[in-house]
């Protein structure tokens, strides 16, 4: 024991001081921030962009106007129905938010009548109507193209687009150089849709309003559950979906940490067969206390960015706390609370172990048959699509976690770490949880005791990539060599 201690003891050092460890460590949780707020930065610093209409009249420019002001207060209303998952009484504060909408109230003033503490931003009013600077398509190219300017509040700029609304029923157009921010063009398309469903309903003597009082008079669908919660309350609230939030988070950090980490083994162990320090190391460890040594050492790294992470993300929310709303800190509360039941947290913890003697063996018995980076490069891509074909799998499992592909899949042993923590929240039965562990247990023997074999045979008696190679092609049948 105390040699596999020295081993992990060496190889772990070695890791937690090299720089690259912690430009990761603290580069990850940055990025996965980065990315995660990407979208809300994006739509939050979407620049103003100005477009002009040309049309006999302005019938189609207010329709356009009325759907910008209906994308709005879509927008708000969703922060409702959100409040209303979190357990608020939405019914009571969206018929507070129809009123003060109907009276005229801005989108933001009438989430302020609803109750809304907190409101989220609303999507700007980034595209502003200009006059147009000239009436046809090839009059307008010049400041569509940037050649000539408008003028505005914010300076000379050009013209992000134009829609030309012929009088006939010919189609209508919309000209723009940017073809890749589709946002005006769906406005346009959903504003010509109204104002096609308004004539006709005025040419069949319908009210245009009746569209309306339908949806004022559709009565709300409340989702709930057979089970009440402790309140005695069976509404389904962002409470009972915690567990599945939960699920899918740790799913991810158990598929973030095994992806991260094994690659050390991969690295470390083929600079050590060229650097021939398997030949030292196996005079004073056997082969499989050296094995244990590693993969216990690679295993403390983990835990260690488990630790850095997790403490760093509580710091992170205590400081934070203070502009954190009521509601969205009831929802991490519930989400925190989710993961520490033994019910997702030990198979959690179960499936992180295994999965990482998994995938950390194999990539271990790998690097023993490399003795350069070119030659791992060569097994890159089927161990990538090893660790790929999990995340395919859990973004397929954190859709429907009951859907039977995934409790069929989840009887494979390289994808149960994974796709078992995504069905806990739907209560599997107590022997298909046990029966999966074990499996995933006796995978996880069976492919350490083939990744000891190949790691003999690749550090004690040097067979190499190519060694491999030979050995599948004889198992090929081919021609044999005519004997002189």
């Amino acid at each position: 024991m105390r040699n596999v201690f020295l081993v992990a003891r060496r190889d772990y050092l070695g890791y937690v001081t090299a720089w690259g460890f912690w430009l990761g460590l603290f580069l990850t949780p940055v990025l996965l921030g980065v990315f995660s707020l990407a979208p809300a930065l994006a739509a939050s610093t979407t620049p103003t962009r100005y477009y002009t209409v040309i049309e006999s009249g302005t019938e189609f420019a207010d329709a356009l106007n009325e759907e910008f002001g209906r994308t709005r207060i879509a927008a708000a209303r969703a922060q409702i129905t959100a409040l209303g998952m979190m357990g608020q009484d939405e019914a009571a504060m969206g018929a507070r938010f129809d009123d003060a909408i109907e009276g005229g109230a801005s989108p933001e003033a009438a989430l302020k009548a609803a109750g809304v503490q907190n409101i989220a931003a609303l999507p700007q009013a980034a595209y502003i109507p200009v006059p147009p600077p000239a009436q046809t398509a090839d009059a307008l190219r010049p400041w569509l193209m940037g050649e000539r300017f408008i003028e505005t509040p914010d300076g000379p700029l050009p013209l992000f687009a134009a829609i030309i609304v012929p009088e006939d029923d010919e189609p209508i157009e919309y000209w723009s150089e940017n073809i890749t921010s589709g946002e005006l063009k769906a406005i346009t398309g959903r504003a010509a849709r109204a104002l096609a469903q308004e004539r006709i309903f005025e040419a069949r003597g319908i009210d245009p309003s009746i569209l309306q009082t339908i949806a004022d008079t559709t009565r709300p669908i409340e989702e709930r559950r057979a089970r009440p919660t402790s309140g005695g309350d069976n509404r389904v609230t962002i409470a009972d979906r915690a567990p599945y939030f939960a699920a899918i988070g740790m799913a991810f950090v158990l598929w973030t940490l095994i992806f991260s980490v094994v690659n050390y083994l991969l690295m470390g162990t083929i600079e050590e067969r060229s650097n021939k320090i398997f030949d030292t190391l196996l005079t004073s460890v056997r082969l499989p206390q050296l094995l244990a040594g590693k993969l216990l050492a690679v295993l403390a790294v983990s835990l260690t960015l488990m630790t850095f992470w997790g403490v760093g993300g509580s710091l992170v929310s205590i400081w934070a706390s203070s502009a954190i709303s009521g509601e969205a800190a009831s929802t991490i509360s519930a989400v925190v609370g989710a993961a520490l039941k033994p019910a997702i947290v030990g198979p959690a913890l179960l499936s992180f172990v295994l999965g990482y003697l998994m995938y950390g063996s194999i990539f271990l018995a790998l690097g023993s048959l490399c003795d350069t980076i070119q030659e791992a490069q060569t097994l890159m891509t089927p161990l990538l699509v090893l660790l790929m074909s999990p995340l395919i799998m859990f973004m397929v499992a954190a859709n429907d976690p009951t859907s039977p592909i995934v409790q069929v899949m989840s009887w494979i042993p390289l994808l149960t770490p994974f796709l078992l923590i995504l069905r806990m929240p739907t209560e599997p039965a107590l022997w298909e949880v046990v029966a999966q562990l074990g499996m995933m247990a006796a995978a996880t023997a069976l492919i350490l005791w083939l990744a000891a074999k190949v790691y003999r045979a690749g550090a004690v008696h040097g067979t190499g990539v190519s060694d491999v190679a030979n050995w599948f092609k004889r198992l090929v049948p081919g021609k044999k060599k005519a004997s002189g």
